[in-house]
């Protein structure tokens, strides 16, 4: 049976998905809640086999740590892997159509 991985949130993946709440909430307050409910029951997911999506290039260079990337369609949630902790760290969650 593999580890479950508890799922962490740092302050700016708690700021995105605000921030994706609330520019939806503006047209739509029904959508809002159900994008979030969606991309955090995606990100839940995550508890078991989170190695399963691919390191970002260049990730461990660049910042010292793999990150990897988890398509939510439209949204991508990055996020590292703490196997000693047993721990999922969501870092950010963003429209797959903006700028790195």
């Amino acid at each position: 049976m593999p580890d479950i991985y508890r799922i962490r949130f740092s302050e700016a993946a708690s700021i995105d998905l605000e921030g994706i709440f609330d520019f939806i909430r503006q047209d739509s307050p029904q959508n809002a809640a159900a994008v979030i409910r969606g991309l955090l029951s995606a990100i839940d997911s995550l508890e078991i086999l989170p190695h399963r999506y691919p390191v970002l290039e260049d990730s461990l260079r660049l910042l010292g740590r793999e990150l990897r990337s988890m398509p939510v369609p439209p949204f991508k949630v990055r996020y590292h892997v703490d196997d000693l902790g047993l721990a999922v760290i969501v870092v950010g969650v963003r429209h797959g159509a903006r700028n790195e």
